[in-house]
């Protein structure tokens, strides 16, 4: 009897446990992952490096410290001092180059080529000789 009890009661505690560990790996696991990536990209800033804010804005960074950044914020290049937990996202000059070039060897070559102009005597003939091609 003790023994049908203590089955019961761990099979009870089952859906309890699947529930838990498809949150960890549904939720917590991928953001504990995204929160380490941003944080390594943070680490590695340097000037020069163009960023993203976590309001949106786009700014080059002009000067670092430990915690504050200053950036140059485009278009107008006005100075800005902000926080570096602020910066969501940093967009190194190396992976913009990088996705030019793969955008750049889709792209099929074109070759360009100038019209002649064509004397209205020579249209006419053209137009004739294919006017009497459908007849036949």
């Amino acid at each position: 009897m003790q023994n049908l009890f203590s089955q019961q009661g761990l099979m009870s505690f089952l859906p309890l446990i699947v529930i838990v560990a498809a949150m960890y790996f549904l939720l917590i696991r991928p953001q504990s992952k995204q929160r380490k990536k941003i944080e390594e990209q943070r680490n590695n800033m340097k000037i020069g490096d163009e960023v993203v804010t976590a309001g949106g804005f786009y700014g080059i960074i002009s000067a670092i410290d430990d915690e504050n950044v200053v950036l140059e914020m485009l278009p107008d290049f006005h100075k800005l001092m902000i926080r570096k937990a602020s910066i969501v996202q940093v967009v190194t000059p190396a992976e913009e180059a990088k996705d030019n070039i793969d955008d750049d060897d889709d792209a099929p070559e074109v070759e360009t080529v100038e019209a002649e102009p064509v004397e209205s005597s020579e249209a006419e003939d053209a137009k004739a000789e294919t006017v009497e091609a459908k007849e036949v």
